[in-house]
């Protein structure tokens, strides 16, 4: 990581600056945040987005409970945490008043991994991506408001 693209991030996210991140890749619009927490990384998953792919049969809105129906679609199901667990891959679900607004993974190690919108993906602490993390941040993704989890997929 560059001295430039770690201040880019400490400027949209200012929660990185007292924490321990590290960007995983490069700048890549091909894919988003949904698509990378179920390993897809050539397609743009959200509802309603011109080139985008959303599961038909999900509702076509940005809401927390269709998010929730989305990854369902995929093989999670919600649970009460983020705290690991052998074999089991987990999600934390971001958004404020209903609105869904970003979605992270769980790493083996417990840390977790986002993709930030168009740009790099990044390893982080849960809690350093929260508005409350990032009060005067351009970018605000609310708060952890739902975990699910599937099997660890090979």
């Amino acid at each position: 990581m560059t001295a430039e693209e770690e201040w880019q991030l400490t400027v949209l996210f200012p929660g990185l600056r007292d924490s321990a991140f590290k960007i995983t890749s490069p700048p890549d619009s091909t894919y988003n945040c949904v698509a990378w927490v179920i390993g897809i990384t050539k397609e743009w998953w959200e509802p309603r987005y011109r080139e985008g792919t959303w599961p038909d049969h999900i509702p076509q809105e940005r809401t927390i409970a269709a998010t929730i129906l989305a990854l369902a679609s995929v093989g999670y199901e919600e649970c009460g945490d983020g705290l690991i667990e052998e074999n089991v891959e987990k999600v934390a679900i971001y958004g404020a008043r209903d609105q869904f607004l970003h979605v992270a993974k769980q790493l083996p190690s417990g840390r977790w991994s986002s993709k930030l919108g168009r740009a790099w993906d990044i390893e982080h602490e849960l809690e350093a991506l929260t508005s409350a993390a990032n009060q005067g941040g351009p970018v605000q993704y609310g708060e952890v408001v739902a975990y699910m989890r599937r099997g660890r997929r090979s």
